[in-house]
């Protein structure tokens, strides 16, 4: 289940708008602040996809194949604990940091 944090975690102007066209999303380009300030433009349905989006680029890295609910949750709080504390971090790097057991 998604959380309140999770639901206003994740945020992409272009996907914001209920009924507007989505746009290609580079997501290797956005910085955590960048990525962080958008939150408040996202809506549930954004933020699965998106959450959903990063569990797979994750799962294409590491090689795991198994969508574990609780580890997305867990992802997700670490994800934006990291994001916060490391705004010009690239997304993509903090999502890898914080998601993939070493």
């Amino acid at each position: 289940m998604f959380g309140a944090v999770v639901i206003c975690l994740m945020a992409v102007p272009v996907m914001a708008k209920k009924g507007a066209q989505p746009q290609n999303i580079d997501f290797g380009s956005y910085t955590c602040s960048e990525f962080l300030q958008e939150v408040s433009t996202s809506d549930a349905e954004t933020a699965g996809f998106i959450l959903m989006w990063l569990d797979g680029y994750l799962s294409g890295v590491s090689g795991d194949n198994v969508l574990n609910w609780k580890n997305l949750d867990i992802f997700t709080d670490k994800f934006l604990n990291y994001c916060t504390a490391h705004p010009k971090a690239n997304m993509l790097e903090a999502a890898k940091k914080v998601g993939i057991a070493r």
